[in-house]
């Protein structure tokens, strides 16, 4: 038992810090995806992860579940970029605050500055504080998963010279 726990431990230490971050981004893009969709569903916010179809006017596929689920892939592979920009910009910073407003400002981005873009998305004084308060816990949230993760690693990698 204690050698299979030792070589599951010891093949999680020799992939490298690029495949770590790429599984970080694809898992931390679909994890919290299905989670903004379920707070979608229950009313949380009125803006669900097909957000991502606002930019374009695409027909009613879009605001069903199928668009839903496909917008949540989409975040997943958006997400690895994301991780990966993260990792090269702000790795080196070890306090997970810095994921938090890293989670902060992608939430500023896509309200704030790519409102525009998004047809059919009400600004954010407009927006009803649950949704505000929701989206921004969310973003806060998967900010937090991705960077605490992927500063982790780093310092993992640094400290253990692999």
């Amino acid at each position: 038992m204690s050698d299979e726990k030792n070589e599951s431990k010891k093949a999680n230490q020799d992939l490298p810090l690029g495949l770590k971050v790429l599984i970080t981004g694809f898992v931390g893009g679909l994890f919290w995806g299905i989670i903004w969709y379920v707070a979608y569903f229950f009313n949380f916010t009125d803006v669900g992860p097909n957000l991502l179809w606002k930019a374009w006017t695409l027909g009613s596929w879009s605001e069903e579940a199928t668009g839903q689920w496909i917008a949540i892939s989409l975040l997943a592979i958006l997400s690895i970029g994301v991780a990966f920009f993260y990792r090269y910009v702000f790795a080196k910073i070890t306090s997970m605050w810095a994921g938090v407003g890293f989670g902060a400002l992608l939430w500023v981005i896509i309200f704030y500055i790519s409102n525009p873009l998004f047809i059919g998305l009400d600004s954010v004084p407009d927006l009803s504080g649950i949704t505000i308060v929701s989206t921004l816990s969310l973003f806060v949230c998967y900010g937090l998963f991705i960077g605490y993760s992927i500063s982790y690693e780093y310092e993992m990698e640094k400290y253990t010279g692999t």
